[in-house]
């Protein structure tokens, strides 16, 4: 049950991101490089402090330190450059299409690295995957292509991800420890140390330097970094708890529907209106996960 609730709370808070993401990269055209930076440092700092003020000890502060928490954060952040590359080129409805063969995938990953995984652990991310694809419609003459890139993009990233999860989670470490604000703490620190080391490596150009500054003196672009910093906090906070409390195989399918529940939020922001089939497969999944949380 908490697996299911953690899981559906982090997708929610997400998928705001995710039109948040969806309105920068896409429609505003801003660098990938600068916004992920500023969407992982604005978290720490907020979690940092946190931290601080709950008087957090000094194993969690060890975390930082951890090198299977830094890898499972740099595949974190690859997962969050191939989504946001997507959100540059497709519609959020696209990007959902895009990203549903990995939910196939990754328990047969999971299965290779020695993790057991039930039948009716399978069956219920085929279901979630299954669900997730009601929501295809026919789209432009070109777009097949650049949808079957994207996913093989995100596949590949999120199937890295539950391997370097399943890495860190596995370790003979405190389940209350592997629970803490630490955790998340770490990981945005990670994020932001490698979103800073590539914006340092490819030099700032004039536009990236204009775009940092517009980050600060535009109000809508200021709004919505502090709105998604907000979001952030919750919604990583939440993803290392529905990871820690042990039922990945269950947590994965779940937290990778995200842009399924942007697709809502997107028809409401930035008008990008889904149809009924669209909140039909999000509706489906959410009782989907409720069902399997409630058996």
């Amino acid at each position: 049950m908490q697996t299911v609730l953690f899981a559906l709370l982090s997708v929610l808070l997400r998928s705001a991101n995710s039109v948040f993401d969806r309105w920068s990269y896409g429609l505003r055209n801003q660098s990938i490089l600068v916004l992920n930076f500023a969407n992982n440092f604005l978290p720490f700092v907020l979690l940092a402090v946190l931290l601080l003020v709950t008087g957090g000890e000094s194993s969690a502060w060890a975390l930082f330190a951890d090198p299977r928490l830094a890898l499972f954060a740099l595949s974190i952040q690859a997962v969050g450059f191939a989504f946001s590359a997507g959100f540059r080129n497709l519609p959020v409805a696209k990007v959902n299409i895009a990203s549903r063969v990995g939910d196939v995938l990754i328990p047969i990953a999971l299965m290779l690295c020695g993790r057991t995984v039930r039948g009716s652990e399978y069956l219920f991310a085929l279901a979630v995957s299954a669900c997730s694809l009601l929501a295809i419609r026919p789209g432009k003459e070109g777009e097949p292509r650049t949808v079957v890139r994207y996913a093989v993009i995100i596949t590949s990233a999120v199937i890295i991800q539950s391997l370097c999860g399943e890495l860190f989670f596995q370790q003979e470490q405190s389940p209350e420890l592997l629970k803490s604000l630490g955790v998340t703490t770490a990981i945005m620190f990670w994020r932001s140390a490698f979103c800073l080391l590539l914006l340092v490596a490819f030099r700032p150009s004039l536009a990236r330097l204009a775009q940092v500054r517009a980050l600060f003196a535009d109000g809508p672009a200021r709004l919505n970094l502090l709105l998604r910093s907000a979001f952030t906090v919750g919604s990583q906070i939440t993803f290392v708890l529905a990871l820690a409390t042990g039922q990945r195989v269950i947590a994965w399918p779940i937290l990778n529907s995200v842009t399924l529940f942007s697709m809502v939020f997107a028809s409401t922001f930035i008008q990008e209106h889904p149809e009924r089939r669209e909140v039909f497969a999000m509706v489906a999944v959410v009782s989907l996960a409720l069902l399997k949380a409630a058996l």
